[in-house]
């Protein structure tokens, strides 16, 4: 079970098709008081806190009011942001210096049509190698997270996408299949073309193949998906980017990995429970 997990808001300020945020919690984003949020850090006394908001710089002004009002507690922490962060320098150093140590970040495609596709208009993929720099001259690690089977996906995207994380040097990554939550705008429209294959819930977990791409097959994707994850995170891979990481990956990679799988494997069991 994860310790000191805070949520200072919830919601996320974007509606992009294929997430469920918005439908489970309405498409207003709500901020705790500031001063209760540190109050409930006192009472923990953590030396590092996983905030668990789906979009913690989600209202620019009410983060850098967070992320001012840490500086005083002297603890890290590690949260879930949007690319919004590197475009506000000022927000950027508060963040490193309230303790950021790492960021989960929702690049999801490397294909400006995808975005476009999914309403993401946040996103620029001419700019992901910029902002991953500038996020890590801050000394701020990342979890990038990718997803496939977007419709203009081909076969070649995994291996596009594993050799852009490779040679951007993100820490970690986590690999999503896209996953038609219902309520969403991408299940009513995958529904409504008939292109969704599996109703099982237990595996509407970005990790299963439930729909029919359309440059690949079902088959193609899912093999793709897996060959992705066993890549990234094979022994090999691993020591090579301790090598070239060095203290960085002990000092943020390897915990944002532990805490990151935790959080969301208990997140998965608490809804699985919900949904019973």
């Amino acid at each position: 079970m994860v310790q000191n997990t805070l949520q200072t808001t919830r919601g996320c300020p974007f509606d992009c098709s294929f997430c469920s945020v918005s439908s489970f919690f309405g498409k207003t984003y709500r901020m705790r008081p500031v001063p209760e949020v540190i109050e409930e850090i006192r009472a923990l006394k953590p030396k590092l806190v996983v905030f668990v908001d789906d979009n913690i710089v989600g209202n620019l002004p009410y983060a850098k009011k967070l992320f001012q009002a840490l500086i005083a507690e002297r603890i890290g922490w590690i949260g879930q942001a949007s690319l919004n962060i590197v475009k506000d320098e000022e927000l950027l150093k508060l963040a490193k210096k309230s303790g950021c140590r790492a960021l989960f970040i929702g690049f999801e495609t490397l294909s400006p049509s995808n975005l476009a596709e999914v309403g993401k208009k946040v996103n620029v993929v001419s700019r992901y190698k910029e902002a991953i720099k500038k996020l890590h001259d801050h000394g701020i690690g990342i979890e990038g997270a990718f997803i496939f089977g977007f419709d203009n996906d081909d076969k070649s995207v995994l291996e596009r996408t594993l050799e852009f994380a490779n040679r951007t040097k993100i820490e970690l990554v986590q690999f999503g299949i896209l996953t038609p939550f219902p309520g969403t705008f991408l299940y009513k429209k995958l529904e409504s073309e008939g292109r969704i294959i599996e109703r099982d819930w237990s595996k509407y977990d970005i990790a299963h193949t439930v729909f029919k791409p359309k440059l690949m097959s079902a088959e193609e994707l899912q093999r793709g998906f897996d060959r992705s994850w066993n890549a990234f995170y094979s022994p090999a891979s691993i020591l090579r980017r301790v090598f070239t990481l060095g203290n960085r990956f002990f000092s943020f990679a390897l915990p944002f990995l532990i805490v990151s799988t935790s959080y969301r494997k208990n997140l998965l069991e608490t809804l699985a429970r919900e949904s019973s």
